[in-house]
């Protein structure tokens, strides 16, 4: 198989390092600690769950809810519940009966869908309820009496949440009387995490243990494709490795599709020039996803885009030679069109410079502008 794996989580031998970050975890796991894992999308951060619950397995009932794109209480809990039959708790023979009976009592369908897997829905009339029921589900968690560890990946959605305040601190008081499960969660958007996390008159207020993940080190990214490559019978070279990781930007998920689409040629290129010839055929496949971008977005702010990334990295968006180039006529503006851009995640900011959070639609822009 391709050991370059652009989705899921398979075992360690197709998951590179994270040593450091693994081993803060599973510290703060095992010392009952509830953690907030924050990273860019694409970096890895639901892998690197997975790979602890890799790690964790013989200790905890290990449970995943990814809550990306809910945007009601409703949702939270569908997703919850949906977690909780995926996990071990559900295998459990002694505990699938109680946990059958609980869907029943808090309104749920249980279904098994056309994959095998088993999956709920919930359907709710009032807000009352949907807080009975997550009170409900977290005192059935707690009444198993074993140690569970229960992953809340997306977090900062229920920020976007209608009255998203009182339920954050329905779900603080639920994670107060957990004594047996700790929480792990998990978000991309930094502002929101920090308005949940570390706003003194918010219920989560410094209540976990913060956590932070970055780009994975050069020299041990280098290591691992090499070494893929190599135990594959296909030959690289250590010019084609690094320009990867040098258009990539070190972001995982870029660096792991690249490697991804090389691995599955014939025949690596031997020269930058003909990985180019390959590489822009796959870019170009995407034009589907980024044809509509200009209607999507105002007319300064597709300029921007265009040359940030023709640029590649900008440090100073206001600097003579970038406004010309964007057709900016003001400073303002500028910052107006910036933080329009970072608040839809087109753009990252990353050690002071800015760049395409989307690295591919980076290198398309750079292919047809």
């Amino acid at each position: 198989m391709n050991p370059f794996l652009i989705k899921g989580y398979i075992s360690p031998q197709f998951f590179c390092n994270r040593t450091k970050e693994s081993e803060m975890l599973m510290s703060a796991i095992r010392n009952n600690q509830d953690i907030t894992l924050f990273g860019p999308r694409r970096f890895g951060k639901s892998a690197l769950i997975h790979h602890v619950f890799h790690k964790l397995q013989k200790e905890y009932v290990c449970v995943y809810a990814d809550i990306w794109g809910t945007s009601s209480t409703e949702d939270f809990t569908k997703e919850l519940v949906n977690g909780i039959i995926l996990s071990k708790v559900f295998a459990k023979q002694k505990t699938s009966g109680k946990l059958l009976n609980l869907l029943k009592s808090i309104g749920a369908s249980f279904s098994v869908g056309l994959d095998g897997l088993p999956s709920v829905d919930v359907i709710y009339n009032d807000r009352n309820q949907q807080f009975k029921s997550l009170e409900e589900l977290f005192k059935f968690l707690t009444q198993l009496d074993i140690p569970i560890l229960f992953a809340i990946d997306e977090f900062q959605e229920i920020k976007k949440y209608e009255n998203d305040v009182p339920f954050e601190g329905k779900l603080r008081a639920l994670n107060q009387r957990s004594n047996n499960i700790v929480f792990l969660y998990s978000g991309s958007e930094h502002h929101l995490l920090n308005e949940i996390f570390n706003e003194y008159s918010m219920p989560f207020y410094q209540s976990t243990r913060m956590v932070s993940i970055g780009k994975i080190d050069r020299k041990d990214y280098y290591t691992f494709i090499a070494g893929k490559f190599k135990k594959g019978g296909k030959d690289i070279s250590s010019e084609i490795i690094n320009h990867i990781l040098d258009i990539s930007h070190l972001h995982t998920y870029y660096v792991q599709a690249i490697a991804n689409f090389l691995y599955s040629q014939d025949k690596a290129p031997a020269s930058i020039s003909e990985f180019d010839f390959l590489y822009r055929e796959f870019i170009l496949e995407k034009s589907v996803f980024y044809s509509e971008l200009p209607e999507r977005l105002t007319k300064q702010q597709f300029s921007v885009i265009k040359g940030i990334a023709k640029y590649g990295f900008v440090e100073n968006p206001t600097s003579a030679s970038f406004m010309e180039i964007s057709r900016i006529g003001s400073s303002s503006s500028m910052y107006r069109v910036i933080n329009s851009l970072l608040d839809k995640q087109l753009i990252i900011k990353e050690d002071g410079k800015l760049r395409m959070y989307d690295v591919f639609l980076e290198h398309f822009l750079k292919f047809t502008i």
